[in-house]
């Protein structure tokens, strides 16, 4: 009698990850921001002292700090870390500052290429990548500048990246290894197939014949995984939409636990030995059910038939900026949401209610959403499940970033020069001697900010560089930043068309007025807000910036941009942007309690 057929089955457990994780190995981490980061093979690495690891991802926080927190980690790459609203990484700080490990630094796009490179099989990929950025200077054995023998334009040529491990996470897969994804993805398939060694949690497991039925979500093949395992809540405390929202509450505790100082007796107390006693330590089914219900709050917001001009005569900084930054995208603009930062997103929403319904907007992995309201727990589920499609990371970045077909992608950052050039990298800060006092000499590598992620490529590419600032002071725009994170190298009509870039301005928009660099060093102010003056403007800005005798006051909002704006955000956590790291801190525990407490 034959032997029956049989389909090879690569289920496996948490446990079962030592055989494809090695301590020494190189591993790159899926997952964008704080969504679909898989957070259960990190607890587990943690568990099983696997160390010693050069560890990546696109654009990162959790996973790196747990980790970090760890000393699982001796090389960290990264494009950007961050742990969004509830600030800056402190021992992703703590590592970079002390040079207690080895950080390579890669702009975001150029990460992506890498990995596409080895993906394809090359050495290398070239593309119009960040110039004049330092983060390219400083990594020589990476970056290359290269001539396109077809055109004699000069192009960034990156290294391919190649992982020993990709980790990632995803919805569902079936036991051979077919992967689907329906929510936020960051360049997680390029991930894996670049990778020497794929392993996938999931949040089930379905027959291939369900596979099947929806065939157009398989994102990764069975040929290019090692390993998936059935993982349910697999991300969190980070979100996997459309299954469950970020457990914020939980990741405001973490932030606490994970400080230096206290993260020895945090980590094993909290991971536990196992997912069922880390879930037993952060909520267990009553926090899960939460979480699932929060996924399903995706208010869309319908369109006004009319638009109204009448003008509003009282009105806050923040009505303020946020329609002065809508008005900088036109109709039919393609404009991409980053990291959530409420100013931003509410602008956005606002341009597509009012002067701008057919701009076109990513945000998270959604592709053209219908507006849609903001909260900390549920603007991600909002916006993909009002979109009309997904995109990865990568495809949103080749369709629109590499094309040049962007128009807007507003950033922010810790410094801006009159060159316009913007620094999220490193801020300097006074060198003291054994007592404390100020030695007069300053360390240029002194606090560790996030890093870029692909703002360099962005802030070059897209045709409009649009940048906002809630707290318009000199510390803020210097007369020449500590480090070009990004710069807009061609500015000029003709410099961009000669580059086949589209041209476009260059527009600030802060909480005292709305200004442009209209040529290389030289700015002048569009527009001042409603009283204020131009010594308010000039005495806090690092730099000269012309302000005319009639310069005009900034357009008011209207009385319909301020319900909108209300309805967008009726929360109001736009104005936590307005306020300083410590009364944010304050005022963050309420705001996400309420939202947990409304399902």
């Amino acid at each position: 009698m034959g032997s029956a057929v049989k389909l090879t089955s690569k289920v496996g457990t948490l446990t079962d990850i030592g055989s494809l994780i090695n301590p020494g190995d190189f591993v790159a981490f899926g997952g964008g921001w704080s969504c679909n980061k898989p957070m259960a093979v990190v607890r587990e690495i943690i568990r099983q002292r696997i160390d010693k690891l050069k560890v990546m991802s696109i654009v990162g926080g959790w996973e790196m700090e747990w980790l970090l927190a760890s000393g699982c980690v001796d090389h960290l790459v990264f494009s950007f870390l961050s742990l969004e609203f509830f600030g800056l990484p402190a021992n992703f700080r703590r590592v970079a500052e002390k040079k207690l490990i080895e950080l390579t630094e890669i702009e975001g796009c150029s990460m992506i290429k890498g990995l596409e490179a080895a993906r394809l099989g090359l050495p290398f990929a070239q593309f119009m990548g960040p110039k004049g950025s330092d983060i390219v200077k400083e990594a020589p054995e990476l970056y290359k500048t290269v001539t396109c023998p077809f055109t004699g334009k000069e192009l960034t040529a990156i290294q391919a990246i190649v992982p020993d491990v990709a980790v990632i996470h995803a919805q569902r897969a079936d036991e051979q290894g077919n992967v689907q994804i329906f929510g936020t993805s960051a360049s997680d398939m390029d991930m894996a197939m670049a990778a020497r060694r794929t392993i996938v949690t999931v949040e089930e497991i379905v027959s291939g014949d369900e596979i099947r039925k929806n065939k157009t979500a398989t994102k990764l093949f069975r040929t290019d995984v090692d390993m998936v395992i059935h993982c349910p809540f697999g991300a969190s405390p980070c979100s996997s939409i459309p299954h469950y929202s970020a457990h914020l509450l939980q990741m405001m505790q973490d932030v606490d636990g994970l400080s230096p100082k206290k993260a020895a007796e945090y980590i094993p107390a909290t991971i536990g030995k196992n997912e069922e006693e880390y879930w037993s330590n952060v909520g267990g089914e009553a926090a899960r059910q939460k979480l699932t219900s929060l996924a399903r709050t995706t208010g869309r917001i319908e369109w006004t038939g009319d638009i109204k001009a009448a003008k509003a005569t009282d009105y806050d900084v923040a009505d303020e900026m946020v329609v002065s930054l809508a008005r900088t995208i036109d109709d039919g603009d393609s404009t991409v949401l980053g990291s959530f930062t409420p100013l931003a997103y509410a602008a956005y929403n606002l341009a597509k209610m009012t002067h701008a319904p057919n701009s076109f907007v990513v945000g998270y992995s959604g592709v053209d959403p219908y507006p849609f309201q903001m909260g900390f727990h549920t603007s991600e589920a909002a916006c993909i499940a009002n979109s009309a499609g997904l995109w990865s990371m990568t495809e949103c970045i080749e369709a629109l970033h590499f094309r040049g077909t962007g128009d807007v992608e507003a950033v922010s950052s810790a410094q801006m020069d009159a060159n316009g050039d913007i620094n999220i990298s490193w801020l300097p800060m006074p060198i003291r001697d054994q007592d404390g006092k100020p030695t007069g000499e300053w360390n240029s590598r002194g606090l560790r900010l996030p890093g870029g992620a692909g703002a360099p490529v962005v802030f070059g590419l897209h045709r409009k560089s649009v940048a906002y600032f809630p707290n318009h002071s000199k510390m803020l725009f210097v007369p020449k930043v500590n480090y070009i994170t990004g710069t807009r190298v061609y500015l000029t009509d003709e410099e961009r068309k000669a580059q086949g870039l589209r041209p476009g301005p260059m527009i600030v928009v802060t909480n005292l007025c709305v200004m442009e660099m209209v040529a290389r060093g030289k700015w002048r102010a569009l527009s001042l807000h409603k009283g204020v003056t131009p010594p308010n403007v000039q005495d806090n800005t690092g730099f000269p910036v012309e302000v005319a005798d009639d310069c005009p006051v900034t357009e008011a909002p209207t009385l319909q941009e301020q319900e909108f704006i209300r309805t967008i955000d009726p929360k109001g956590i736009r104005h936590l942007d307005f306020i300083s790291g410590k009364e944010r801190a304050a005022k963050l525990p309420a705001i996400l309690q309420e939202e947990w407490d409304s399902v």
